[in-house]
């Protein structure tokens, strides 16, 4: 299974030193290698913006040099115009020790090119979700620039209803990926304070994220394998987010997030919980089959009852040399007399079951 980097977003327009200090920290021993801030949000028209982003934004990137977070910052021409610097010159940017540049409008596909050919090795990031004629800019970059030191990241959208579909997202990361370029995108946090929007609720790539807890959003974007780096849009994630997102990214499997039945026997639970599964290769229509449970323990007919959409069964007794397969229904079912149903797919976690189908990826339940 392919890993994906994480990140995390700071933004030093609405927070002391001191506050962005102890998250770089928290961070940083959790694993996290990048962080993304934005030196243009005055510019952009957010409220409670500072505007001298070379002396109250370097302590952050000193900051994160320290602790070995590469900085991906945001701007656009007229923010690196008034640092001093121009697409033929970012000898500023390197002084400032900006690791990753990314470009948030006002670049042809010509003085993008050209900045990734600078001499101080910055990656160009664009924001791949504003780029007018994405293959027309990979060519270029092809003929006049350097594709090795370009990087390619979704937008994020702090306004509720305005994210992309999980499908649109996936499909413009691979239009770049299968050129060998590096993917990211970001998810949301659920507990972090609105500072980009105050009426809005997180600040995801993917609408569907924007209420989807943040480990299971980073699972379902990994399982694609197409983003290298995947970044928390918001300022302040919990300490149980943060942790969440890092146990997963390091994961050779995919979780799903499952209620269990309250009867249901230790023993059996230790099966279903610390087994590592994978749905057979030829996929059924309306189940998702893994026999790694089969014969492992006698199971009685109990709770043969109707399946519902994403329900947990283990097959018992009465389905012989099948006893003990677990199927996660795909659809509604009627009762089977050989069906025991054990639990429920959470229903956040339904695209991960799509995801593990044909035996794709594989894969553990989890009591959440």
């Amino acid at each position: 299974m392919k890993k994906a980097a994480t990140g995390i977003s700071l933004y030093p327009d609405f927070y002391a030193p001191d506050a962005l200090k102890e998250q770089i920290e928290k961070a940083a021993t959790l694993g996290y290698t990048h962080c993304f801030t934005s030196i243009q949000l005055g510019n952009l028209g957010f409220e409670k913006t500072k505007t001298n982003a070379a002396e109250d934004f370097q302590f952050l990137f000193d900051l994160c040099e320290t602790h070995h977070l590469i900085v991906h910052v945001d701007i656009n021409d007229r923010v690196l115009k008034q640092l001093g610097g121009s697409p033929q010159d970012l000898g500023v940017i390197d002084r400032m020790k900006i690791k990753v540049l990314r470009l948030d409008g006002g670049f042809t596909d010509e003085e993008v090119a050209l900045m990734t050919k600078n001499p101080f090795g910055i990656d160009i990031e664009d924001n791949t979700s504003m780029v007018r004629d994405p293959a027309q800019r990979i060519a270029t970059i092809k003929q006049q620039g350097n594709l090795k030191h370009y990087v390619a990241c979704h937008n994020f959208f702090p306004r509720n209803d305005t994210g992309l579909s999980f499908d649109d997202t996936v499909a413009l990361a691979k239009l770049y990926a299968d050129h060998g370029i590096v993917n990211g995108v970001f998810i949301a946090s659920l507990a972090s304070p609105n500072d980009l929007n105050a009426s809005g609720n997180g600040v995801p790539t993917v609408e569907a994220h924007r209420y989807t807890p943040p480990h299971i959003a980073f699972s379902e974007l990994r399982n694609t394998g197409l983003f290298d780096i995947i970044l928390f849009g918001d300022s302040l994630p919990s300490d149980e987010e943060l942790k969440e997102v890092a146990a997963i990214a390091v994961l050779d499997y995919v979780e799903i997030p499952v209620w269990l039945d309250a009867s249901l026997s230790p023993e059996l639970r230790k099966i279903v919980t610390e087994t590592l599964l994978r749905s057979r290769i030829d996929q059924p229509e309306f189940v998702l089959r893994a026999t790694q449970t089969r014969q492992l323990t006698d199971i009685l007919p109990y709770h043969a009852i109707h399946r519902n959409a994403y329900a947990i069964t283990l097959d018992n007794v009465l389905s012989n040399r099948y006893e003990g397969e677990l199927q996660i229904a795909l659809r509604d079912l009627a009762p089977s007399p050989i069906a025991n149903v054990i639990g429920q797919v959470k229903p956040y976690g339904t695209r991960l079951v799509n995801q593990i189908k044909a035996s794709a990826l594989p894969f553990k339940l989890k009591e959440e």
